[in-house]
């Protein structure tokens, strides 16, 4: 299964979430923000060759979600919000990393 936060950052992960589960404007808002921090500190590259061990011990050590509370099946209003949340932190602090995920 792909989560969201994979899909929107390293579409070769995935993750153990239910289907229909749903999140909030601020859990979007902090996969977005976390996912954007990741890219600008290790590079687009580096974020996508992460394996999900090392992703969930990160996301859960930085955020205050679960590795499994983000979506699998994210419906097309948090696709949206989430992604131009995320390019919109990426032009803000790392415009070069923008390009880079924008490409792949």
């Amino acid at each position: 299964m792909r989560s969201l936060l994979l899909l929107l950052i390293v579409t070769a992960h995935t993750v153990a979430a239910s289907a229909d589960q749903a999140t909030d404007k601020n859990q979007q808002s902090t996969i977005a923000r976390w996912t954007a921090e990741k890219i600008c500190e290790m590079g687009v590259d580096a974020f996508y060759a992460l394996p999900d061990p090392e992703l969930k011990i990160m996301f859960e050590r930085d955020t205050s979600m679960r590795y499994e509370d983000v979506p699998a099946a994210p419906n097309d209003k948090e696709r949206a919000r989430i992604t131009g949340q995320l390019m919109g932190y990426l032009m803000a602090a790392c415009p070069q990393q923008l390009e880079t995920y924008k490409n792949r």
